[in-house]
């Protein structure tokens, strides 16, 4: 399994908007793409049958979200 500060700089070194997906057992990255589509063809391309998908953000800044607003 890979470490904390791998996945987050796996994530932020991701394209933005993109999709990545990681192994089942979430120790590898086994597919990219721009869309969700794409990545599980190339993890499926890789013999990963099961993805984790993981949808990035066109940014990483925080968002906060008030029901008061």
């Amino acid at each position: 399994m890979m470490t904390d500060e791998e996945r987050v700089r796996i994530l932020r070194e991701a394209k933005p908007n993109s999709w990545v997906a990681l192994s089942s057992d979430e120790s590898k990255v086994v597919g990219r793409g721009d869309s969700y589509e794409q990545a599980i063809e190339d993890a499926q391309k890789r013999g990963e049958n099961d993805p984790l998908l993981i949808k990035i953000p066109d940014n990483w800044e925080p968002r906060v979200f008030s029901p008061c607003a």
